[in-house]
């Protein structure tokens, strides 16, 4: 029970801390090692007390009461330490506030770490009254403590946070401690330390007598060297764990939860094995032995690895994607976990009580010693997870911190051989396990260099349309199409940023955030409505997240005089400077000032207000993003806005559902009373701010008329005002309708956060989000109805509103039909606007209609390609829908031969020549002579859209 509350203690102070001190890299390796210092320290103090007090039990009692009381007094202190952080660290340097976060991190869990870290010693203590009880007690207490832990890590971060919130979670956890202090206080008085030596006499005479040994200095020495090395290399495997597992597995808040069971699941299970060994032998050479077994354990798994994306991707797509399925998919994803992690966490986990009672030599001294041994452990933890992820990670990657990890481990079998004082004389004998362990390094390790850059490339975390291709066709498809043009592992984030054809494309740990393809139009507006509605000119702006940058170099199109760019990832910089035909050269633009940092702390401190503020985070379901569309993160934002600043928010729609984006919209506007709703049907642009936003029109057409602005819209199709207005949703009235009453998210309680990885798995249903434009009144409340009447469309203002339209919405969305039908009623005698009307009627079966308008077009002569492919697509969708042996269609025959022509002539036309395979798998292989047979259902290609 003890573990288990740990757990919750340590997952709830963590994100607290993560809400101020913020969700980067440095920050949670801050919380981490404060963590893990005051567990050791408290270790290291409490064991001394542990020797001298009369009854151990009962002082375990009381530090486990401490914790307790402590836990309803974190929030009040923790918001005192805050306002004083945020005092001192506004006025100074960004590259120096690391000391005052380590001292706020400090002083806010040393108290209840040094607390908790001195129960182990105090029950070690308490059940050994021999030495020959320490390795089976230190073993049995830690593997209980430990498979306790991975209990509550597991029900703290997939039922009792996502139900309660941080605030009650901890409270209930400290209801248990208490609990738990007062019973063991009570079994201290009833059953006196007297009792419990007679009880361990009796054991103690059944033990086998080779257990009652004490260790030379130097075995001594060498035990806590190997228990320095052993929990530096665990914590340098557990970040690149977690970095490799959240590449296949998806980075959302659930994975790092079952990530971290497993891991702990592994470390219990070593040491319950240990507890049941029996029988003589030397523990520092078992040590030896272990760190051998886990470095043969990664090095055999290493091939594994990168197969792991495909065989995710198969067991994905084997699984029906449906809400009853969340818990059978969260197996299998604990499946994979386990997979990977608890064969090397066993041998972790049996190593550390090993060393550990190699280095006790008295047991009156058993608390002091075993504290001396936790310090050394801990002193290992704290550099393996702060140099493993801040330092290791970026200089070397993935790939060079498993070879770190495995020098370690071989270091610290080195060690103990040597040092083991039933050393075998002959030297094969006594290192043959170092040289074994050496050479699976050597030739796994060197022949599987490379393999970080194929993992990411070949990732999918979204579930695969088709079956998934063989693994190796996914890795010859990768080396031979993806130019892999730049990777890089950060603190924070693996980074790929991969050419396909045209196609650029940035993956953040394997998942694709950027691109210069469809994400383009969601980007650019969002860098461009802002500044355009912004009632002034901005002078002052900031973008959360930068992506491609493609939306701060949409931004720069305007005279903006300073903008700050917040990104967390500082590979993510670096990578979206391939994008700079793109995004303008928006990095390295004057204007910018890039800041690595978590956008919440930088806000936080933020020396200035803006006139506009940017947020185009990830998506909500990976984990951290939620924390940027909280209450508490737009209160932020509104204190370092001007009194007439605007918000610009990116939220998507897609692999998410109508109450999650109602709950985004809702807290938003608890916060800010006045915002419209932009864009879709993918993505949405909500524009808030204080003060109501009227349209200036010709004040927006002039901004939209500047070369630079004027430029960057067209890529996008948008040419004018009514283009622009027409992405309009919601009014300000709508948007409010369409939100309703309900919660709100907040950093205590983050709905989002774990609902939206449940509604990303589900992920294909439709989300309805209310569009204005497709209401009954013809959208009377938005903008661009009142532009509209004052200003009738123009023919040329139609097609190029159609064009945008079919560029960025499904074929058959009515708006896109809308816009057709309204081309075709004002230029009838166009061809563009019949061919357009019938590429809409086609897509929504209206066939008829695309028939009388298609049909002339073809007989006049048409015959580009862009006029023949609907042709056939309609021949082929009349011949499915009609033919039969007893009605022939002989007009698809014709179009078939229509469309062989064409092809002739155009060979190099994709779409054709698949609108004529269609055709023709609809018809006898007569009528499509030429015509190669179809191989069957085509495959996806590896790479997600």
């Amino acid at each position: 029970m003890s573990g288990a509350t740990a757990l919750v203690y340590e997952l709830v102070w963590s994100k607290y801390l993560a809400n101020v001190l913020g969700n980067s890299g440095q920050a949670h390796a801050v919380v981490l090692a404060t963590f893990m210092g005051g567990l050791a320290l408290g270790a290291y103090v409490f064991g001394r007390t542990a020797d001298r007090v009369k009854n151990p039990l009962r002082m375990y009692g009381l530090l486990e009461l401490g914790v307790g009381l402590y836990v309803f007094l974190f929030p009040s202190v923790l918001e005192f330490l805050s306002a004083a952080y945020l005092a001192v660290a506004v006025n100074m340097p960004e590259g120096v506030r690391v000391v005052p976060k380590l001292v706020l991190a400090a002083l806010s869990l040393v108290v209840p770490t040094m607390l908790m870290g001195g129960t182990l010693p105090a029950l070690v203590r308490h059940f050994s009254s021999k030495l020959s009880h320490v390795q089976r007690e230190l073993a049995r207490l830690y593997a209980i403590n430990s498979l306790g832990a991975a209990m509550g890590v597991f029900l703290a971060g997939t039922t009792l946070v996502p139900a309660m919130g941080l605030a009650v979670s901890s409270r209930i956890a400290a209801a248990l401690n208490i609990l738990l202090a007062l019973v063991a206080i009570v079994v201290a008085r009833r059953y006196p330390p007297a009792q419990s030596a007679e009880a361990a006499a009796s054991q103690e005479a059944s033990s086998e007598e080779g257990d009652n040994v004490s260790y030379p200095r130097l075995a001594v020495r060498a035990a806590l060297v190997g228990v320095m090395l052993s929990g530096f290399t665990s914590m340098l495997y557990q970040v690149t764990w977690i970095r490799l597992l959240t590449i296949v597995l998806g980075a959302s808040t659930y994975a790092f939860t079952l990530i971290l069971t497993a891991f702990i699941l592994g470390i219990g299970l070593g040491s319950f094995w240990l507890m049941t060994r029996k029988g003589k032998g030397d523990l520092l050479r078992l040590f030896g032995h272990l760190q051998v077994g886990l470095v043969l354990s990664v090095c055999v798994a290493l091939p594994l690895y990168v197969r792991l994306p495909n065989l995710f991707s198969n067991a994905q797509w084997l699984m029906n994607h449906t809400a009853d399925a969340w818990s059978l998919y969260q197996i299998i994803t604990f499946g994979f976990c386990c997979v990977v992690l608890l064969v090397p966490t066993f041998f972790m986990g049996a190593a550390f009580p090993a060393a550990a009672r190699v280095a006790t030599a008295k047991v009156e001294e058993v608390g002091r010693e075993l504290g001396g041994v936790y310090l050394w452990n801990t002193v290992g933890t704290i550099l393996g997870s702060a140099l493993g992820g801040l330092v290791l990670m970026p200089w070397w990657g993935m790939e060079g911190n498993f070879i770190a990890g495995v020098v370690g481990n071989l270091l610290a079998a080195g060690a103990a051989f040597y040092a083991s004082p039933q050393r075998p004389a002959k030297p094969l004998r006594a290192f043959g396990g170092l040289g074994v362990g050496l050479a699976a390094g050597v030739i796994f390790l060197v022949a599987m260099n490379g393999w970080a850059v194929t993992l990411s490339g070949i990732a999918q975390v979204r579930v695969p349309r088709h079956k998934p291709p063989a693994y190796q066709s996914q890795v010859d498809w990768f080396q031979r199409d993806v130019k892999a043009q730049f990777y890089q592992d950060d603190t924070f984030a693996s980074v790929l940023v991969g050419q396909l054809n045209e196609h650029r494309f940035m993956r953040i740990n394997g998942k694709i955030d950027a691109s210069n393809g469809d994400d383009t139009e969601t980007m650019v507006l969002a860098g461009h409505l802002g500044m355009l509605l912004h009632p002034r000119e901005p002078e002052n702006a900031l973008v959360v997240g930068a992506g491609a940058a493609i939306t701060t170099g949409s931004m720069l199109a305007h005279p903006v005089k300073h903008l700050d760019m917040v990104e967390i990832s500082p590979a993510v910089i670096e990578a979206a400077r391939l994008f700079k035909d793109d995004n303008r050269n928006a990095v390295d633009d004057p204007r910018t000032h890039v800041h690595v940092d978590d956008a919440k702390t930088f806000m936080a401190l933020a020396p200035r207000k803006y006139d506009l503020i940017v947020s185009v985070p990830s998506n909500p379901w990976v984990a951290g993003v939620s924390g940027l569309f909280t209450r508490d993160f737009f209160q932020t934002v509104d204190k370092h806005l001007a009194d007439d600043g605007v918000l610009v928010q990116w939220i998507h729609t897609y692999e998410s559902s109508r109450d999650l984006i109602r709950l985004v919209v809702r807290t938003m506007r608890d916060t800010f009373p006045h915002a419209t709703t932009w864009l879709g049907p993918s993505d949405i642009i909500l524009v808030a701010s204080r003060k109501p936003l009227s349209l200036d029109q010709q004040k927006v057409i002039a901004r939209m008329a500047r070369p630079d602005v004027k430029e960057d819209l067209a890529r996008v199709d948008i040419h004018d005002l009514f283009t622009l207005l027409s992405k309009q949703i919601h009014s300000e009235e709508g948007q409010l309708e369409f939100a309703g009453p309900g919660p709100i998210n907040t950093d205590d309680h983050n709905i989002l956060e774990y609902s939206s990885p449940i509604a990303f798995f589900i992920g294909r249903q439709e989300v309805r989000v209310r569009d204005e434009r497709r209401g009954a009144d013809g959208g009377k409340r938005l903008w661009v109805h009142r532009y509209m009447e004052e200003n009738p469309p123009t023919v040329e203002q139609l097609a190029r509103l159609h064009r945008n339209l079919e560029r960025f919405h499904a074929a058959n969305d009515p708006l896109v039909r809308g816009a057709a039908d309204r081309w075709h009623a004002l230029a009838p005698d166009s061809p563009e606007a019949a061919l357009a009307l019938a590429k809409s009627a086609l897509a929504t079966s209206d066939l008829a209609l695309s028939q009388s308008l298609l049909e002339p077009l073809i007989n006049q002569g048409q015959r580009e390609p862009k006029f023949v492919i609907p042709w056939l697509k309609l021949a082929t969708a009349r011949s499915w829908g009609a033919r039969t042996v007893w009605t022939p269609n002989l007009g698809a025959s014709a179009a078939a031969a229509l469309g062989r022509q064409v092809a002739a002539d155009h060979p190099q036309n994709a779409e054709l020549a698949q609108a004529l395979r269609g055709l023709c798998e609809a018809l006898p292989a007569s009528d499509c002579p030429d015509q190669k047979p179809a191989s069957g259902p085509a495959v996806a290609a590896p790479m997600e859209p």
